[in-house]
């Protein structure tokens, strides 16, 4: 959520695409760096954190494209 925070501050506009974008980039990073780490996919556990992780940017994006935020 941060990265996509300080991608908004620096686009100025919450709808913007790149920040989303950056956020979701990093979060699948983060999971294949947690695949190496742990030797093996988790699935439940990887698709929660992908979730918790992309949640909030997603529905704020969602949430200022549509208009209403």
């Amino acid at each position: 959520m941060l990265i996509w925070v300080v991608g908004v501050a620096i686009a100025g506009d919450v709808g913007a695409v790149w920040p989303l974008i950056v956020a979701v980039l990093a979060e699948l990073v983060n999971e294949c760096f947690d695949r190496v780490r742990t030797g093996s996919w988790r699935l439940p556990d990887t698709i929660a954190d992908i979730v918790n992780s992309v949640l909030w940017p997603v529905a704020l994006f969602v949430l200022a494209r549509s208009g209403l935020i």
